[in-house]
């Protein structure tokens, strides 16, 4: 791609915004763009830094009176994103989109989503000069057909009637399936967001199902993710980039400067799934870097530029999840199911299919613990260097992974122990056990190491 000026944000006529469209419509590709169409793009982008501060300002401090502990970012397009738009949607004019600039709230639970959502409607009947809802879709309360979860806005704010930005506000379990569904694009390279089962109806299925409450699922369902999980090797890939790059965004994290600079970041992913991050002072140094990096870019790298509030690891981890790949908590669930169809099929007399399962169980726990324990020696070797704030976090976010991973392993533990008291079939139960005693050993080890997590644990 050749050398680009760095556009200013003058806005253009409504005929050359058609016209800008039409030509992106007939590109071959987003990377065929020419470099003038580009540089428009770009200052459309930068003409939306104002009306989006503005309702990031409302919806932040709405979001923060419902739950304290809710994670709010804004991001604009991707000019990627914005051209594959305009290509897949024959309709759709560059100028109208509604999610140009958008903001993003992420609530610990379902009910204080709805709660955000109705705070925010009473907010705009209230102030109509200030906000006005000029549309909006509740996928909570009617999910789309691949189990998509969230309420989306589009509104305006005052001094810029003509720019309209969207909100959107889902659960934290919500956001981490919607997170998941990208992440296995960027893993195995289906495309699911955008092209839904055609490239892959096993993987879309696998994710159609985990969009369902945990406590929702059947046995047959619970059975259909272990078969596809072990068919894909789900968790054996996505664990491997996890670990790769926890590491990795714990050292970028620890030599940012949290007082010298501000929140405003550049997330950029390559084609291998690897993660980096950079940090800026305001909004325009970042746009202008994003398109700077964006220029320059041959190797179809994912990047984006967001404001993250009050940020932490774990808030970075959370809510760009599709960027950093280092924690997603539906894979819990993931690991839940195949331990738990094993007890099924061992409760069923399936001998065969519950030994591969328990045995895929215990394999995956078993490198998920010797990775975790790899990361707490790091820990353990950085933790002299780094400001007391993020050796905290660090700390904190270590405990809370084992104790999820452990209530898994107890719980899954525990059936099968009760089975065996009342069936009669001889299995290999001391391999087995070997599974469980060198969790515990792994377990132990952490234990010893970290006095935050006995705090965690009462």
């Amino acid at each position: 791609m050749p050398n680009m000026n760095i556009p200013i944000a003058v806005p253009l006529s409504k005929g050359e915004y058609k016209r800008l469209t039409e030509r992106l419509r007939n590109t071959e590709s987003a990377r065929s763009v020419s470099t003038e169409d580009y540089e428009m793009l770009q200052g459309l982008r930068v003409q939306y830094k104002d009306p989006l501060s503005k309702v990031f300002t409302i919806i932040n401090r709405l979001a923060h009176r419902v739950d304290s502990d809710s994670v709010c970012t804004y991001r604009i397009k991707r000019i990627e994103s914005i051209v594959s738009k305009v290509q897949r949607q024959n309709k759709m004019q560059v100028h109208r989109m509604a999610d140009i600039a958008g903001c993003r709230c992420i609530m610990s639970k379902e009910e204080d989503a709805i709660q955000l959502y109705e705070r925010l409607c009473k907010y705009a009947a209230k102030y109509p000069s200030r906000l006005s809802i000029r549309g909006q879709n509740d996928y909570i309360a009617t999910p789309k057909a691949n189990g998509y979860r969230s309420i989306h806005l589009n509104v305006v704010v005052d001094g810029y009637s003509d720019k309209v930005l969207e909100i959107q506000i889902r659960s934290l379990e919500q956001h981490n399936w919607a997170t998941l569904v990208e992440i296995s694009d960027v893993v195995y390279g289906y495309q699911l967001k955008e092209y839904d089962d055609r490239n892959s109806p096993t993987l879309y299925e696998f994710h159609q199902l985990l969009s369902k409450r945990y406590e929702d699922l059947s046995f047959q369902d619970k059975k259909r993710i272990a078969d596809i999980s072990g068919e894909l090797k789900y968790l054996e890939q996505i664990g491997k980039t996890f670990e790769k790059n926890t590491i990795e965004l714990r050292e970028q994290r620890n030599q940012l400067n949290s007082r010298r600079f501000g929140t405003y970041y550049i997330m950029i992913t390559d084609r291998f799934g690897n993660p980096q991050i950079k940090q800026f002072l305001d909004f325009s140094d970042a746009e202008k870097a994003y398109f700077e990096l964006f220029s320059k870019n041959e190797d179809n790298k994912n990047i984006v530029m967001t404001h993250i509030a009050n940020v932490s690891f774990n808030k970075i981890s959370i809510a760009y999840s599709n960027y950093v790949m280092t924690y997603n908590a539906t894979l819990f669930n993931v690991l839940r199911a195949i331990g738990e169809v094993a007890v099924m099929q061992y409760n069923k007399y399936h001998i065969c299919s519950f030994r591969k399962n328990y045995k895929a169980f215990w394999g995956i726990i078993s490198t998920w613990f010797l990775d975790r324990v790899e990361e707490l020696q790091k820990y353990g070797t950085e933790k002299r260097t780094i400001a007391s704030k993020k050796k905290e976090e660090w700390s904190i976010s270590l405990s809370d992974n084992f104790l999820a991973v452990w209530r898994i392993i107890q719980e899954v533990q525990s059936q099968f122990n009760r089975s065996l008291l009342y069936l009669p079939i001889s299995i290999h139960k001391d391999k087995i056990d070997d599974y469980f005693e060198h969790i515990q050993e792994l377990f132990g080890l952490f234990l010893g190491q970290t006095k935050n997590f006995k705090r965690n644990q009462g």
